[in-house]
């Protein structure tokens, strides 16, 4: 794992996305204290990092499956036509 400031990553942050992908996790600092994370995903892992780090996704598709199995849900036309027409300039 290498720790770099976030002036050394604004010279060259290629660099670091491939010491990322080949050495490991690039720790940026701001300040001397820690900001961001420069790691390497696949395609396989995206869908597993995203479910991890935002933690109320699972729970907003499944309302939205509840919803849309209940007839909750209206026709994205439908919703359109309905903006349009609150729209004071008809746009």
């Amino acid at each position: 794992m290498k720790f770099i400031n976030i002036r050394e990553l604004s010279k060259s942050p290629s660099k670091y996305i491939k010491s990322a992908n080949e050495e490991g996790d690039v720790i940026v600092t701001r300040n001397g204290q820690p900001y961001a994370v420069i790691s390497k995903i696949d395609g396989a892992e995206v869908e597993d990092f995203v479910l991890a780090k935002h933690f109320d996704l699972e729970k907003q598709f499944k309302r939205a499956v509840k919803e849309h199995k209940s007839d909750e849900t209206i026709d994205a036309r439908v919703l359109l036509e309905q903006i349009e027409s609150d729209s004071p300039d008809g746009v």
